[in-house]
């Protein structure tokens, strides 16, 4: 069994379609371990804060809840002093190495 077929096919493939999702997660990945908020991560990805939203959290039928990286449990939602903040999580970082998606730094 290959590294990405221990991952959910559904996730390979939401992040394969998903030019928001990806860019995310190369994000997190660059400042990993570190959390980021949502308008950073639209601004160090030049993707709309709304759209940067619906990657992580679903919205509507563009971003559809089951497949965002939430519930998915690639990323992990840090609550600080009442500020939402995302980080990888171990389970993405695993994911992400695994599909050779590693940027270089």
């Amino acid at each position: 069994m290959s590294a990405e077929q221990e991952f959910e096919p559904r996730i390979v493939r939401s992040l394969r379609r998903s030019r928001v999702r990806t860019e995310i997660m190369m994000y997190l990945y660059k400042i990993y371990p570190n959390a980021s908020y949502p308008a950073d991560i639209a601004r160090n990805t030049g993707i709309d804060p709304t759209n940067i939203l619906g990657g992580l959290r679903g919205m509507g039928s563009r971003f559809d809840k089951s497949n965002s990286l939430i519930e998915r449990g690639i990323v992990d939602k840090v609550e600080l002093e009442g500020a939402a903040y995302y980080r990888l999580s171990e389970r993405g970082k695993a994911l992400f190495e695994s599909l050779g998606m590693v940027p270089l730094r």
